[in-house]
């Protein structure tokens, strides 16, 4: 048997052309913009969205702030029921926490009006100054440093743990007994009121005895009581600490540079001057607009009439509730942002500038307990 050599079969090597290098090129250079494509897009997506759910959850914090505090508006305790309020402190006649609420009306806002909003580094002014309007003589704390531009709400309440009135002796120094667990700290601004007479004191001394706190008035503390006048309260009646927030737009630390936010400025311990609210706190970032409309009552049926600016309020005692509008923006610039927009904030048109940044508007009406039916 012959083993017979199979024929070797011989071929070319040959290589890739040209056309089919830059054919494949071309192909990944697709694939390879595809892919950074649906990168980019997926981050511009996670991006938008990112932003939205901060402004979003900025707005539901700075809502549920002014919700919980402009609601309680007038709520004294058994103050409430009180027409008249004796007020014993040495405080000017705008110290009126009876009213429970007032505003002021930035220039140039009002339904109808068309403003600019402030540019990124826009200063913060003193509220108290011009710029601002109001009605019924209501004053502005000096030093509520706010972004022009943006309304001004201030309300006054009493705190929800009130006590109650043990003992008392008038005189030059009058002082009153508490149960042992009522709250009252020295310097702070009280209520006292039998639901029939009612004054407005401050704790110039808070000590301990057997039956609880001794609280005395006197002129010995900021500003201090008055000793020509004498408690209208009688035992057995309530005691209610006053609190008072100032709500406004600004910037931290009063810097150019910092992101727009809605502030609030608490009543101070020398609550009976006129520029004694204490220093102010941010309530949340990225709230660039605040306008305030407040619900009034023109018959006296409990019912809210119309809506008006805080310098259209012909009685603030008939402020039955409020409408804000907040316009909340992003901290951070997205690509992915239209230009210039034109927001609509309770009837008047804020003019935003195309700074690439997320806007969204938020309206809430509340209802002052105190005062409707």
């Amino acid at each position: 048997m012959s083993l017979h050599k199979l024929p070797r079969v011989t071929r070319d090597q040959k290589g890739v052309s040209l056309v089919e290098i830059m054919i494949a090129m071309v192909i990944g250079l697709i694939l390879t913009a595809g892919i950074i494509q649906l990168f980019m897009g997926s981050k511009q997506t996670y991006r938008f969205h990112d932003a939205l759910s901060r402004v979003q959850e900025n707005a539901r914090f700075a809502v549920e702030a002014l919700n919980y505090d402009i609601r309680m508006a007038g709520n004294l305790g058994c103050t409430s029921y009180v027409q008249n309020i004796t007020n014993t402190l040495n405080a000017p006649v705008d110290f009126k926490p009876g009213t429970g609420i007032q505003g002021w009306e930035a220039t140039g806002t009002a339904p109808g009006n068309t403003f600019a909003l402030p540019a990124a580094n826009a200063a913060v002014v003193d509220a108290a100054g011009a710029g601002w309007a109001t009605s019924g003589g209501a004053v502005l704390d000096v030093g509520t440093m706010s972004l022009p531009g943006s309304d001004v709400v201030r309300i006054w309440r009493g705190d929800n743990n009130p006590g109650t009135i043990t003992g008392m002796s008038p005189g030059a120094n009058t002082n009153f007994d508490t149960e042992p667990e009522t709250s009252v700290e020295l310097g702070e601004i009280l209520l006292l009121s039998d639901c029939q007479n009612a004054d407005l004191v401050q704790a110039c001394n808070v000590s301990n005895i057997p039956t609880g706190k001794r609280i005395i008035l006197s002129g010995g503390c900021d500003p201090g009581n008055d000793a020509s006048e004498r408690l209208s309260t009688q035992v057995g009646g309530q005691i209610v600490r006053l609190r008072s927030f100032i709500y406004f737009v600004g910037k931290r630390d009063n810097d150019p540079n910092n992101p727009p936010g809605l502030f609030r400025r608490p009543l101070g311990a020398t609550g009976g001057s006129s520029a004694a609210a204490g220093a102010a706190e941010e309530v949340v970032e990225g709230v660039e607009s605040m306008q305030v409309l407040y619900g009034v009552d023109t018959d006296n049926d409990r019912v809210v009439n119309q809506y008006v600016t805080a310098n259209n309020v012909p009685d603030w005692n008939n402020v039955l509730s409020v409408q804000i509008a907040l316009l909340m923006r992003a901290t951070e610039r997205g690509d992915d942002i239209s230009g210039a927009t034109t927001y609509v904030l309770n009837g008047s048109n804020a003019d935003a500038a195309a700074d690439g940044r997320l806007r969204q508007v938020f309206n809430t009406t509340i209802a002052l307990r105190n005062r409707v039916p």
